[in-house]
């Protein structure tokens, strides 16, 4: 399968898990920016269950994208940086928190989060997909979802937008990333899978998986951005500009090439 080029998407917490954020944000004694980060270490978080963004590997190591876009930034920053996995539901409180100074993790944008942290320039678009068993032909709209079991992954935007549209019609499901979600669509533990594009173009590249996308009409779709604290502007800036320079340069194309596919091109 020959992956075209898309805008896709990526992750959201509930408007109660943000007021908490909030207010975690507010108390936090370990705000950093980019001068106390220059003299230890850039702490970067993502989850590690988003293949190819982020997973790790059958050596145990942490790779994907964002591992590579995370390090290249370090570097045009003149900084040592320590990537570290975290749980996708409570990242954003993590960071808010002090535990890391940035969210390099393919993150989308959204007002929810805005309240809870800053966010630098996108370093690209993304936006919702809807998957079934290659054999389903009773799903075709979102009227179809009707009773079904309706897989998401909590904490992500695709989770929000079951939540908040499913109003009793079907039954929700969620799952800590799209390894075990693509498993259990597969096994016929869910009916139907809402998740990014991208990472499962990916995954029928590199496996055979019997499923399918159905075309539901228009879904919703964000920027994908650079999560920090907030009040951080000498670390936004920096980050802003070497995302600037790893563009003009072609790392950050050859960084897709070596993940995404060669001639996929991120709006």
């Amino acid at each position: 399968m020959t992956i075209h080029k898309k805008s896709f998407h990526r992750p959201f917490i509930g408007a109660l898990a943000v007021l908490g954020v909030i207010s975690l944000a507010s108390m936090s004694a370990q705000a950093r920016d980019l001068p106390e980060i220059q003299e230890d270490v850039f702490q970067v978080a993502n989850s590690g269950a988003y293949p190819p963004f982020s997973y790790v590997d059958t050596a145990g190591n942490l790779v994907g994208f964002d591992v590579d876009i995370a390090e290249a930034l370090a570097d045009r920053m003149g900084v040592e940086v320590n990537i570290q996995t975290s749980p996708w539901n409570g990242i954003v409180a993590a960071l808010a928190g002090g535990r890391f100074d940035a969210c390099i993790c393919s993150m989308s944008v959204t007002e929810e989060r805005e309240q809870a942290v800053d966010f630098t320039d996108s370093y690209y678009s993304s936006g919702l997909s809807i998957w079934v068993q290659a054999g389903t032909d009773d799903v075709n709209s979102i009227e179809d979802f009707s009773g079904k079991r309706v897989g998401s992954t909590l904490g992500e935007t695709g989770n929000q937008w079951a939540t908040e549209n499913g109003e009793g019609k079907w039954r929700n499901q969620t799952f800590q990333g799209l390894p075990d979600m693509l498993n259990a669509l597969t096994t016929g533990r869910i009916d139907v899978m809402i998740a990014d594009d991208i990472p499962v173009y990916v995954a029928l590249n590199d496996q055979d998986l019997a499923i399918k996308e159905v075309n539901v009409g228009e879904l919703p779709s964000w920027p994908a951005a650079i999560a920090t604290q907030k009040n951080k502007p000498q670390l936004q800036e920096a980050l802003n500009k070497a995302l600037a320079d790893i563009k003009e340069d072609g790392t950050y194309q050859e960084i897709v090439d070596k993940w995404i596919g060669e001639g996929v091109e991120f709006d």
